[in-house]
């Protein structure tokens, strides 16, 4: 048998090459599984933690509260950060009564924070972006947060941070709740 012939009849080694065509797809299916799997249960978390907030506030618990107090208190109930002043950093509220006579919801479609920009946590925002309300008042609550991903270059942490300029993805919860008469 001459050389070529023994080369291209030699078998060994095909199981690397299948190895090499399936690991790529293999791991991308990891990756992806990986970060929807954290950023479900970041929402679910969040999400558990904003009810239990509304409903103190609701129930008037939380009267004269600030902003970055009610961001805290959302950071602390429960939800999966690595850290409570960055949560809190990260975090944007945007709260208003709903005018019960036209049912009109001005609510920005997504008010989140800039974390490319520099961030000033105790800055409270304006009387247009978060009010309590009064008894009986229908409340329109958004909160935005910003997370890292997992893996920003992978194909689906790429697709979760397209739309945002400074690389991380936006979780958002919205509640409308009725503050309760004194």
């Amino acid at each position: 048998m001459t050389p070529l012939r023994s080369f291209v009849t030699d078998e060994s080694g095909t199981a690397i090459i299948e190895f090499t065509l399936i690991l790529p797809i293999i791991m991308t299916i990891f990756m992806a599984s990986v970060e929807a799997s954290m950023f479900m249960t970041r929402y679910v978390m969040m999400e558990r933690s904003v009810d239990i907030v509304v409903r103190d506030i609701r129930l008037g618990n939380h009267d004269g509260m600030s902003h970055t107090e009610l961001k805290t208190l959302i950071c602390e109930g429960g939800m999966l950060v690595n850290s409570v002043t960055t949560c809190v950093n990260s975090m944007k509220i945007w709260m208003q009564p709903i005018d019960t006579a036209t049912f009109d919801m001005i609510a920005p479609a997504r008010d989140c924070v800039d974390r490319s920009e520099p961030i000033d946590a105790q800055e409270d925002p304006t009387a247009d972006e978060f009010a309590y309300g009064s008894d009986n008042e229908i409340m329109l609550m958004r909160i935005c947060l910003k997370e890292e991903p997992m893996f920003p270059t992978s194909a689906l942490g790429a697709t979760m941070i397209q739309d945002e300029s400074d690389g991380n993805y936006a979780i958002v919860v919205t509640t409308v709740f009725v503050n309760e008469p004194e």
